[in-house]
């Protein structure tokens, strides 16, 4: 995953909600056999929010984001099987989780660990930063 340095964040300190290898099967791909059976696919996701002394001090789930609705989120997105490509799914999940959490900046990995028997994995890693909402006068 990518190192973001403190300067290269607009908004100033943010904490990272980081979830590891997040492991399921799905269908995804452009070729024939890709497209007939499931297979693995690995996340890694981190997720950009305010920081966390509210979530400290209250020690409750209401004030930071659910680990188990972002997993949960990702995995339906993925198993609906309307994907071809690992880039196309990359940015519906970015997509999806910023519709769906109070989260500052996304930075995602989606990898197909079978895809190529000579490698451990090939995929893409995206990084996005909740999209401003410019405001037109009337």
């Amino acid at each position: 995953m990518v190192d973001m340095s403190a300067e290269s964040l607009h908004d100033g300190a943010w904490d990272w909600i980081v979830i590891d290898r997040l492991e399921f099967d799905t269908i995804i791909g452009i070729y024939p056999h890709e497209r007939e059976q499931v297979q693995p696919l690995r996340v890694d996701i981190r997720l950009g929010v305010a920081p966390i002394f509210e979530t400290a001090q209250s020690d409750d789930i209401s004030t930071t984001v659910d680990y188990q609705r972002v997993c949960e989120t990702v995995i339906a997105l993925a198993q609906s099987g309307q994907f071809n490509l690992v880039e196309t799914l990359a940015q519906r999940c970015a997509d999806a989780l910023f519709a769906a959490f109070p989260i500052q900046a996304i930075q995602l990995s989606v990898s197909k660990p079978l895809a190529l028997p000579y490698t451990r994995g090939v995929g893409v890693e995206i990084f996005r930063r909740r999209p401003v909402v410019e405001f037109e006068p009337q």
